[in-house]
């Protein structure tokens, strides 16, 4: 059965739209949260409505037993991605502190057998050029 990560911004557009992007989590595999993502949408929840949304979509995954947590493996795969990001691509990580999140996402993503969704394709091409994961652009 196909595993499918979402990143924060197909949830966003998701929350905000609910006919958006529908055939990601309609098609064949199962979504899975991840616990980053739930963070990142936690952390941009301002008003009761969307606090309440992030809650809800979190109690949904946790009944039904999908949130990927990421392993102390993952944590280290994701540190090394970031040194191969700052030494071949140039990234400089305390311009850019999304993408710490972005290469967790791919470290946990690959170890887990799960394709990630994602609309970020500029931070993913590059994690794809130093680290092997499945990705899906949006």
């Amino acid at each position: 059965m196909l595993k499918k990560i979402v990143d924060t911004n197909i949830f966003i557009d998701r929350l905000n739209t609910p006919d958006a992007l529908k055939t990601i989590f309609l098609s064949e595999g199962l979504v899975y949260l991840s616990s980053i993502v739930l963070m990142e949408l936690r952390a941009g929840a301002h008003t009761k409505k969307s606090i309440k949304a992030v809650h809800e979509l979190f109690s949904f995954f946790r009944r039904v037993e999908r949130i990927i947590v990421p392993s102390a493996g993952d944590y280290e795969r994701a540190g090394k991605i970031i040194a191969d990001l700052q030494r071949i691509k140039g990234y400089n990580i305390k311009k850019s502190a999304s993408i710490t999140n972005d290469c967790l996402l791919a470290a946990s993503a690959k170890s887990t057998g799960a394709v990630l969704y994602t609309q970020n394709r500029q931070d993913f091409l590059a994690i794809k050029e130093v680290f092997d994961f499945r990705v899906s652009f949006t």
